[in-house]
C-alpha cells in the first residue's frame, strides 16, 4: 500500500476504535450514526452497477471513460455490505417496530406488522445481498475489456437491471423508509435509485478528472469534449433525481397526507432546516452551472461540478436517514463524525488500493469462480 493508503486505512481504523469505545456508552446512537455511512458507502457500489448495465445495454463514450473507477466501485460491494453487519446485529436498537410490543405500535404500524418482523427482514436481507453479490461477478466479467468488445452481454444485463431494480426497492423500503414506518411512498425507491446513480457518477467523473486532462479528449461530436459529455450525463441524472424528489413532495402535500408530511417536517424544523437548505442549494448550483458550457469545457469546472453534486448526495443520504435516530441535540452528533471517519478512511485506503492495482480485481472475480 501507499503511504496514502496507509495513512487513510490508519484514519479509518481510528475511527473504527472510537465507534467501538463509543458503542457501550449509547450504542443506539453509534448504530444510528453508523447506518447513515454504511448506506452511503453503499449507494456508490449501487449507482455503479446500475449505471455500468445501463452502459452495457446503450454504448457511449462516456461509459468506456468512467469504466474503471465504476468497477472499482462495483468491486468493493462486499465490503459496503459488511458494514451493515453491526446493524443487523441489533436491529431492536435502529428500528422502532424491531422487538416491540406490537400492542405499544401505532395501528398502520401494525398493520405492517405481517411485512415488518426481523425473521422476514433477514431474508429479504439476505436475498438482496446474494443478488447484488451474482451481479457484481457478472458486471465486472461483462465490462472487462475482452467481454466488452464482444458485445454478447444485452440479455444478462437486461435481466440485471430488473432484479437490480427489486433489490433495490426492498432495500430501500426495510433499510429506509421503515426507519419510521407510518411513512409511506410509492416513489421512494426510485428516489434512491437516482440518488445512487448520482453520487456514484459524481465519483467516477472526480477520479478521471484527477487522473486526465479529460478537456482536451474528444467526445461524441466533432466539436464537443470528453468533459462536456459527462457534464451533460451528469446533468441529466441530476435532473431525473430533483424531478422524482420533487414529485414525491407535490404529492405529499398536494394530497394532505398527515403521516407523510410529518416525515417531511421533521427534517425542516430546528437545525435540520440548514441542512434542507443546503441540500436544495447544491443541486440548485449544479443544475445552474451544469445550464453553461465554459465549466463542462474547463477542467477546474468539471470537478467543481461533480464535487457539488457529490456534496448534495452526502447531505442527501444524511437528511433522510439520520433526524429520527438522532437524540440528544447538537453534541449527540460526535457519534456521526467517528463513524464516518471510521467507514470514510478505510473506503478511501482500498479505494485508492484498487484504483492503483486494478488486476486485483480481476483476482477477485478469480476467487469467487473458484468458490
Amino acid at each position: 500500500m501507499s503511504r496514502l493508503e496507509q495513512g487513510f486505512a490508519a484514519v479509518g481504523i481510528a475511527g473504527l476504535v472510537l465507534c467501538a469505545l463509543g458503542a457501550p456508552l449509547d450504542a443506539k446512537a453509534m448504530l444510528g450514526a453508523w447506518l447513515a455511512a454504511a448506506l452511503f458507502a453503499l449507494s456508490l457500489s449501487l449507482g455503479a452497477l446500475t449505471i455500468l448495465m445501463v452502459h452495457g445495454l446503450t454504448g457511449g463514450r462516456w461509459g468506456e471513460a468512467v469504466r474503471q473507477p465504476l468497477r472499482i466501485m462495483i468491486a468493493m460491494l462486499p465490503f459496503a455490505l459488511v458494514l451493515l453487519l453491526p446493524v443487523l446485529m441489533r436491529l431492536d436498537l435502529v428500528f422502532p417496530w424491531a422487538g416491540a410490543d406490537s400492542g405499544m405500535l401505532p395501528e398502520k404500524v401494525r398493520e405492517k406488522l405481517a411485512y415488518l418482523n426481523v425473521p422476514f427482514f433477514l431474508l429479504r436481507c439476505a436475498v438482496c445481498a446474494a443478488i447484488w453479490l451474482v451481479l457484481t461477478w457478472m458486471v465486472l466479467d461483462a465490462t472487462s475489456d475482452e467481454a466488452s468488445s464482444n458485445g454478447r452481454n444485452g440479455k444478462k444485463l437486461a435481466l440485471g437491471l430488473i432484479l437490480h431494480a427489486l433489490a433495490v426497492s426492498i432495500f430501500s423500503i426495510d433499510w429506509m423508509l421503515s426507519l419510521e414506518p407510518e411513512f409511506t411512498s410509492t416513489i421512494y425507491a426510485l428516489c434512491e435509485t437516482s440518488a445512487e446513480v448520482v453520487g456514484a457518477f459524481a465519483v467516477a467523473v472526480l477520479v478521471l478528472a484527477a487522473r486526465r486532462a479529460v478537456e482536451v479528449l474528444p467526445g461524441g461530436d466533432e466539436e464537443t469534449s470528453l468533459s462536456e459529455d459527462l457534464a451533460n450525463m451528469q446533468f441529466g441524472f441530476l435532473l431525473t433525481w430533483i424531478y422524482l424528489v420533487f414529485m414525491q413532495w407535490i404529492v405529499v402535500w398536494g394530497g394532505d397526507l398527515p403521516d407523510e408530511i410529518h416525515w417531511y417536517i421533521v427534517r425542516a424544523t430546528g437545525s435540520w432546516q440548514y441542512l434542507l437548505w443546503l441540500l436544495v442549494a447544491l443541486p440548485a448550483a449544479a443544475f445552474a452551472g451544469s445550464l453553461s458550457r465554459p465549466p463542462k469545457r474547463s477542467h477546474d469546472g468539471l470537478i467543481w461540478l461533480a464535487g457539488i453534486v457529490l456534496a448534495g448526495h452526502f447531505v442527501d443520504v444524511f437528511w433522510r436517514v439520520r433526524p429520527p435516530l438522532l437524540s440528544g441535540g447538537q453534541l449527540a452528533l460526535w457519534h456521526d463524525a467517528v463513524a464516518w471517519i471510521g467507514v470514510g478512511g478505510l473506503w478511501l485506503a482500498l479505494f485508492l488500493f484498487l484504483l492503483r492495482r486494478p488486476d486485483r480485481i480481476v483476482w477477485w472475480k478469480r476467487e469467487v469462480a473458484h468458490g
